[in-house]
């Protein structure tokens, strides 16, 4: 019967229907052709596991988060931040290119979603960037591998709906991913210093101290969004999901009241969004559970955690085989997907082998954002190919530098597990 609900979901896939639906409705046909003794599987197990798979407290952080990145992005706080970047290494070469990685990496700390920042920091800096002469291709790829850092450092969605999915400590993963993202963006900040040089990206002036000093006073309560959720989240103050209320009102003052930016009439359509976009989520998190129910149920956690484990009981080659496949995936299908369809199977079987749950949890979402950058369904290069007007295919060719550089972060905090582990360890001892 296993057979059967994996051939009737790839069947509704290939025909075009959402994940969500392709994987209740491969639910719901196993469930109509199954038995036990003489009377089929009783239907009230659906909205059963639908709503257990939504029934839970971490995951209310999500529509939180998604509306505090909304109103941090429409409350002006994203130019703010992109001026205040801008004073501090627009002098390096590749200037507003460089710009665009430290934005996102301050942006990071606010919305939690690489989409987010791509559209974000992509609708003030590519219009820049092709205004001063790059190539509108090349500044798409920039903005586009920069938000992928968005998903890393705290908070992030990921790790979100992750910690919820197999019961891991969100603030766990929450600070094991400081320092993965500040190392992917060091490494793309060297990758753009080195084609700038090839390329002779142009040079923005050094900025003057009045300059400088303005940049960062409008910036700092901006910057201000960051500390106090971290700070709540890893000093203790604050559960993710508490934080993330506590980012919602911060973000509701400053764009109201404080930047003026944001007026009451565009509320209707900043709540209207979050809602779409977090029901989008929600509703595919709790079609996973149904569907992850019968595949635990029928075993297929322990078949292919015997399979594994007989191929290889060496840690090291279980994570190589886990990052390949994922990058692969990462190609054909968005991160979230991924993330629910493969995490409850793979969880277990780094469980035996001794990984700790933190740092795979880390290593699993660094894979699905450098998915992200990668065609045919590389959702970061479609936003910002459609932002810079220019085909998909041309922006993820210059993407490549990026993907590789991210891989050789990937192997580091996947063979070395300090990396990862250093911080959560000194603040959850």
């Amino acid at each position: 019967m296993l057979g059967l609900l994996f051939i009737a979901f790839v069947i509704l896939l290939v025909i075009g229907l959402d994940l969500f639906t392709a994987m209740g409705g491969a639910s719901l046909i196993y469930l109509l052709a199954t038995r036990t003794g003489d009377m089929p599987l009783p239907l009230t197990l659906i909205p059963q596991q639908l709503v257990g798979g939504v029934d839970s407290f971490p995951l209310l952080a999500v529509p939180m988060f998604l509306l505090a990145g909304e109103l941090m992005t429409r409350g002006g706080v994203t130019t703010r931040l992109v001026n205040f970047a801008g004073v501090l290494v627009g002098h390096i070469r590749g200037g507003l290119a460089q710009v665009s990685i430290v934005t996102n990496v301050i942006m990071a700390g606010m919305s939690g979603s690489a989409v987010a920042d791509a559209a974000s920091t992509g609708s003030v800096l590519i219009p820049g960037m092709v205004k001063r002469g790059y190539k509108p291709e090349y500044a798409a790829a920039v903005i586009a591998a920069a938000a992928c850092i968005g998903p890393i450092i705290p908070p992030s969605l990921m790790f979100v709906v992750l910690g919820s999915m197999v019961s891991v400590s969100v603030g766990q993963l929450f600070a094991a991913g400081i320092i993965p993202g500040l190392l992917m963006g060091v490494a793309m900040m060297i990758v753009v210093y080195r084609q700038a040089r090839k390329l002779n990206l142009p040079l923005e002036p050094r900025t003057t101290v009045p300059a400088f000093l303005k940049a960062s006073r409008e910036a700092t309560l901006a910057l201000g969004m960051p500390v106090i959720v971290l700070g709540a989240i890893l000093s203790g103050f604050a559960t993710p999901t508490e934080a993330s209320v506590i980012a919602v009102v911060y973000a509701f003052v400053l764009g109201v009241f404080i930047y003026r930016e944001i007026r009451w009439a565009d509320l209707v359509d900043i709540f209207a969004t979050v809602a779409m976009t977090s029901a989008a989520v929600m509703v595919t998190v709790a079609a996973a559970q149904l569907f992850g129910w019968i595949t635990t149920a029928e075993g297929l956690g322990k078949i292919l955690g015997g399979a594994l484990t007989q191929f290889t009981r060496e840690p090291w080659v279980f994570l190589l085989i886990v990052n390949i496949v994922l990058l692969i995936l990462g190609t054909v299908m968005e991160p979230i997907p991924i993330m629910i369809l493969t995490v409850p199977i793979l969880y277990p079987v780094a469980a035996q082998l001794g990984i700790d749950p933190v740092h795979f949890g880390v290593v699993v979402v660094l894979n699905l954002m450098i998915g992200s950058l990668t065609p045919p369904v590389g959702v970061n290069i479609f936003v910002t190919a459609a932002m810079a007007r220019v085909p998909v295919l041309r922006v993820a060719r210059e993407s490549m530098g990026f993907i590789w550089i991210l891989i050789l972060v990937l192997l580091l905090i996947t063979y070395i597990p300090k990396i990862v582990l250093w911080i959560p360890q000194m603040l959850f001892r």
